[in-house]
């Protein structure tokens, strides 16, 4: 008889064995997220814009003697300003100076144009006035300009993320586009081509 238990013990020290140890309360297996998943969460969200479409009309004016456009509700301040501004200057050119009414607590650094020509920036600083403005300025020769005198339908003025929409018109352009410099340069050199041209053949 002892011999048959002395046979059965290691079957049943093996069957001891396989089973798990008992422990308490056991820890739940760590969950596996997404990289990407968490990627998209921690991304900063860029701020929702807050666009406003302004009634009102165009109205222009000189301002110190230069040219100007301004849009704003009938009877009241001009929410959107160009000017044309003539140099003090001998010798250096025009500028366009562009003024919009906001504070300078919710404007950011930069007046951005979206336009169906295309967008344009300038940077701003906030304006010593009466009603609380910033403003900034621009080269009538650059692109920016040249894109808000050939664009049409609206014009949306972006500072931060406060956006207000109004009409382009043609006071605003021809404010804009006489401010241009002429293309003299270049006619003036096709001009001498011809000329050159001329000499060569005999004509």
């Amino acid at each position: 008889m002892r011999l048959i238990l002395l046979a059965l013990l290691p079957a049943a020290l093996a069957a001891c064995g396989n089973e798990p140890a008992q422990t308490g309360d056991t820890m739940p297996a760590p969950s596996q997220s997404d990289p990407a998943e968490a990627t998209d969460t921690a991304s900063v969200e860029t701020p929702a814009v807050n666009t406003q479409t302004m009634d009102g009309v165009w109205v222009t004016a000189d301002d110190r003697g230069d040219p100007s456009a301004m849009f704003g509700p009938e009877n009241s301040e001009a929410v959107f300003k160009v000017i044309c501004r003539s140099s003090s200057v001998e010798g250096e050119g025009n500028s366009l100076v562009f003024q919009r009414a906001i504070s300078g607590e919710a404007a950011g650094d930069t007046l951005d144009f979206l336009t169906s020509a295309g967008n344009g920036s300038i940077d701003i600083v906030p304006l010593d006035m009466e009603t609380p403005m910033v403003g900034g300025s621009l080269d009538p020769a650059s692109n920016v300009a040249a894109t808000l005198a050939n664009a049409d339908g609206a014009l949306r003025v972006r500072t931060s993320s406060d956006e207000i929409v109004i009409p382009l018109s043609d006071e605003m352009q021809t404010v804009v586009d006489d401010c241009r410099p002429e293309p003299a340069m270049a006619e003036d050199t096709e001009a001498m081509d011809d000329e050159d041209m001329s000499e060569e053949t005999g004509d």
